[in-house]
């Protein structure tokens, strides 16, 4: 399998539904994966726990751009606790 192919199947790993719709995190990260998890066989979250693992390597606009998505997926869902909403 060819590097970019691992590193395409890597970054939808890591990050679900993120690297079509995200382009910027994909290519923030992209140096990131390779570097520091590039000899890591793909699947069954072994791509994302390596990242886990490594987080405080990982470099300021990959980690920039994995909070801001955290932020966008977390303002995008209803807030847990809220009460239902009222329908007549």
């Amino acid at each position: 399998m060819h590097v970019k192919s691992k590193l395409v199947i890597a970054v939808v790993a890591l990050l679900p539904n993120l690297a079509l719709a995200e382009p910027g995190l994909h290519e923030a990260c992209r140096n990131d994966l390779k570097a520091l998890c590039g000899s890591v066989q793909p699947g069954g979250g072994r791509i994302r726990d390596c990242m886990r693992e490594h987080r405080g390597q990982l470099s300021n606009a990959c980690k920039l751009a994995i909070a801001d998505r955290m932020l966008e997926r977390s303002a995008s869902k209803p807030a847990s606790g809220s009460p239902p909403p009222v329908t007549r």
